[in-house]
């Protein structure tokens, strides 16, 4: 495995295989081959057209692939969640002797030199699975995550976490003092669940905790508001899924709900963006 930056805002990852390049292609392109190492795809690579793939615990991305050349190189864009930076990414395949080299580079201009280690990081861990698999024929897809984060890139100007505004776009409710209550999006129970340890100081912060019935524990949130260039930058993270005390079986499919819904309220601010430009 070889790691490196390439300018601001890119990452570059490649591992080597001893397998041949069609096996490598397959596994990068197509839904049988995606779905082992990476995600469930709903449908393959092709130029033109647009793919979801899903890891099993609300995560997913978004793909526009928009050049394929078979056996070598495809390139896309992809966002998080659908409503993430958007990043250009391009996966290119090589022969190497008996094997082959594939190597990812993804490009996003507003990432900093922070997220491009994080990235790195991630990138790395994503080949790791992707060597096992061509390596073993085994699945290498990780568990599910214990966390739940993201983002979306709005206009300069408008304060999101100002009091008066919070309530507009983020899915609480008050009892009459402060906000108490968050809610999901879906028709299954519970819908409603309770907030503590709000704050927020009204510019670039907002923490609370949102408690879960039956386990007697709760989960963190924190929602971050940053200038990213010549935009503001909207992250959310909600961790602790995995502390719960509950059913592995339980606790994914609550951290799937909440990811939903979290994707959702990320969505809505998405739109009103492009609807105003």
């Amino acid at each position: 495995m070889s790691e490196r930056e390439q300018g601001r805002g890119t990452a570059v990852v490649s591992v080597r295989v001893d397998r041949p390049v069609e096996a490598a292609w397959a596994a990068i392109t197509e839904p049988a081959g995606l779905g082992k190492w990476f995600g469930a795809a709903d449908a393959p690579l092709r130029p033109g057209e647009v793919t979801r793939v899903d890891f099993g615990d609300g995560d997913y991305f978004v793909i526009h692939t928009e050049r394929l050349v078979a056996n070598k190189v495809v390139e896309f864009r992809w966002r998080f969640l659908g409503t993430g930076p958007e990043s250009q990414v391009r996966w290119e395949v090589r022969r190497t002797g008996t094997g082959c080299e594939i190597t990812v580079t993804d490009h996003e201009p507003r990432r900093d030199d922070a997220g491009v280690l994080e990235l790195v990081e991630g990138w790395c861990d994503f080949f790791s699975r992707l060597r096992v698999h061509l390596t073993t024929g085994a699945e290498s897809r990780y568990d599910w995550r214990g966390d739940i984060d993201g983002s979306v890139d709005l206009p300069l100007g408008r304060n999101l976490l100002a009091p008066r505004n919070v309530q507009r776009w983020l899915p609480v409710a008050t009892d009459g003092f402060g906000p108490r209550w968050f809610f999901i999006v879906d028709d299954e129970g519970p819908r409603r669940f309770e907030i503590a340890d709000w704050h927020n100081d009204g510019e670039q912060e907002l923490t609370f905790q949102v408690l879960v019935p039956g386990s007697g524990g709760r989960t963190d949130c924190a929602v971050r508001l940053r200038t990213a260039g010549d935009v503001q930058r909207l992250g959310f993270s909600h961790t602790g899924w995995r502390g719960l005390g509950l059913s592995d079986e339980r606790a994914r499919g609550l951290r799937a709900r909440f990811a939903a819904t979290w994707a959702a309220t990320m969505g809505n601010l998405d739109k009103e963006t492009e609807r105003a430009r």
